[in-house]
């Protein structure tokens, strides 16, 4: 019989892991909206156990959890059980990741929690072990079988018990609303926080923007910019103030619909209500902007006065 290639296996055990998140994603019930409630209500500390593989989960879960915006920290059951227990406070949230849910070292730990009036939160693979009866809330990350060939090596069950906890730390931070700041904010060392703390102002361009008279003629506008070649035209009034703006792809429309560019009124075909960003807000946070409102090019104002024009492609490049 042919061995099958490496290749060939690697396949076959990521199909298995796959199926196991589907089936992983359809088992989420109401426990999942009440494990986010606790947790956003919880005015304490989160708290994360596990031992061996399980022990791995319950390290990146409190580091995601701290990373977006809520306070948690990982706490080794046997340290613990030795005398560390006592970072564990009244009224504190504890997530217990066992796939056989009889762990013994954390088995030993619940009557100790249960007397804290801890809310424990369990994510399991064994929906009738002593780990789920002493939980509050039990998510269940069962699995029909492992991604091991064998059947033996935790691989499938690692996998969905993270995405579960992934997908618990991320809606909570979403329902906290947490935004591209607040994640600055706890990232500002290295190549990440130093792309994420890049504000509007580092990149505008600030020179030769094609900003245009709403009494200019629309000759003048396609002059000015097609010589920019920065995809806006910012329109202003008397004062100087921004009253509208006009893209390339506004342009090819208006010249589209009429055969003499000197019969049209720039003021009648202006977007009057123009998006707009500040010099301090963070280039990512633009980028949304951006991506919400399906544009290219920003006009950056500052105390009512155009300062810059912020474009695609230099968000891109600060943020890469």
């Amino acid at each position: 019989m042919n061995k099958k290639s490496n290749t060939q296996l690697a396949k076959d055990i990521l199909n298995r892991e796959i199926a196991a998140l589907k089936r992983t994603a359809k088992l989420l019930d109401s426990n999942f909206e009440r494990a986010c409630e606790a947790i956003l209500l919880n005015k304490g500390k989160v708290i994360t156990l596990g031992v061996g593989k399980s022990s791995f989960i319950a390290m990146k879960m409190a580091a995601t959890l701290s990373s977006t915006g809520t306070a948690a920290l990982f706490l080794h059951p046997l340290d613990a059980l030795h005398g560390d227990v006592g970072v564990i406070k009244k009224n504190d949230i504890v997530i217990i990741y066992s796939n056989s849910g009889e762990t013994q070292e954390i088995i030993k730990l619940l009557p100790l929690l249960k007397l804290l009036k801890c809310c424990i939160i369990s994510i399991t693979g064994n929906l009738s072990s002593s780990l789920a009866r002493y939980s509050k809330i039990s998510l269940d990350a069962s699995v029909t079988r492992e991604a091991c060939p064998h059947n033996l090596a935790p691989t499938s069950s690692i996998i969905c018990a993270l995405a579960i906890s992934d997908a618990l730390a991320l809606a909570i931070s979403s329902q906290n609303n947490f935004t591209i700041k607040d994640f600055a904010k706890t990232h500002p060392e290295g190549a990440l926080g130093k792309r994420l703390m890049v504000t509007v102002s580092n990149i505008m361009i600030k020179k030769n923007i094609p900003i245009i008279s709403i009494s200019s003629k629309f000759s003048k506008l396609l002059e000015k910019t097609s010589k920019c070649n920065l995809g806006l035209a910012i329109i202003i009034d008397d004062k100087k103030k921004l009253i509208g703006v006009i893209s390339d792809g506004d342009i090819k429309r208006i010249m589209k619909e009429n055969k003499s560019s000197e019969s049209i009124e720039i003021k009648s075909v202006m977007t009057k209500t123009p998006v707009i960003v500040g010099p301090t807000m963070l280039a990512a946070e633009a980028l949304s902007v951006m991506e919400d409102n399906s544009i290219n090019a920003l006009p950056v104002v500052d105390k009512n006065k155009v300062i810059g024009i912020l474009t695609l492609k230099d968000i891109i490049k600060s943020i890469n």
